[in-house]
């Protein structure tokens, strides 16, 4: 399985040979393998690769995203096929009920909840202790109120007058850091098997990617850490600072009781989730609480 994240925002020409990424810019030529590749990150102008890459890309579970001048996601190519068991687990996960997906949706929020406030802890910032209240309150009948409100109350918190629909130097580094680790979830739910479209509570018609927006909101607050210590005036990001957020990536979480890094989270909460569809296992959803920013198996480009 790839590990390394591949950002690529100038112009250039992308070619595979022989297992091989070959990147063309100004600056000389650039050679990845394949097998190193987790994701590749695209935004800019004049970047060029031809439709035989993007199948062959597909073919080696190598995801590409496409960003805009925001930094949030316009498109990811995924592989069509991601797994022996895909029709089998697509079929689960029509056919799960309310009931068991309003449960593990009550678990990912409360612990999206308890990140935020860890966080604040992390960062000394006022507001973990109130924010740590909203999670007893979670249930059936309030989970979103309580999400949205918990929401609102730590990013007052979190920055001082921040709204995440404005155009600002932190909304930049957030938008980043999400799409890189939205993207990293699509990677997995594909290659598992999963559907990405059938979401545990998000079903916009239009979102290909409801399943990852249920499962990154735990992994969220990891990212704000990272946007926290990269706080700059400039909107649009510089290459060091994109390097910086997609190595969230490697931060160190705790899931299942065991340190790993987040691509290694999200491996296990993925089949852990598996497990619950497919095989109608009565464990609970494997979701990271975060720790301070800590690097593992670090991005070396």
């Amino acid at each position: 399985m790839g590990f390394r994240t591949l950002e690529i925002s100038h112009a250039a020409e992308i070619h595979i040979k022989e297992g091989q990424l070959e990147i063309t810019t100004d600056d000389g030529i650039a050679v990845v393998p394949i097998e190193d590749l987790n994701q590749i990150m695209v935004h800019g102008a004049n970047i060029r690769l031809s439709t035989m890459d993007l199948s062959i890309l597909s073919q080696n579970k190598v995801a590409l995203m496409t960003l805009d001048d925001r930094y949030l996601p316009t498109a990811i190519v995924l592989p069509f096929e991601g797994h022996a068991r895909q029709s089998k687990l697509m079929h689960a996960q029509i056919n799960t009920t309310h009931e068991k997906y309003m449960e593990l949706w009550i678990d990912i929020i409360k612990q999206k909840i308890s990140n935020q406030s860890r966080a604040l802890s992390i960062m000394g910032l006022d507001g973990a202790e109130r924010i740590a209240e909203h999670v007893a309150t979670v249930d059936e009948e309030n989970v979103d109120y309580c999400e949205s409100l918990a929401a609102k109350e730590y990013f007052a918190y979190y920055h001082e007058g921040f709204n995440r629909r404005s155009e600002d130097p932190i909304n930049s580094r957030l938008n980043y850091g999400y799409a890189v680790v939205r993207s990293a979830i699509a990677r997995k739910l594909v290659a598992t098997g999963f559907h990405p479209t059938f979401g545990i509570h998000h079903d916009n018609q239009l979102n290909a990617f409801n399943l990852a927006d249920d499962l990154i909101e735990p992994y969220r607050a990891i990212v704000d850490l990272v946007a926290h210590n990269n706080i700059a005036s400039n909107i649009q990001l510089t290459k060091s600072e994109r390097r910086e957020l997609a190595h969230v990536l490697h931060n160190a979480c705790i899931v299942d009781g065991v340190k790993v890094n987040v691509m290694s989270a999200i491996d296990i909460m993925v089949e852990s989730l598996k497990r619950i569809i497919l095989d109608a296992s009565t464990e609970k959803l494997k979701v990271p609480m975060i720790l301070p920013i800590e690097s593992m198996e670090g991005i070396t480009e």
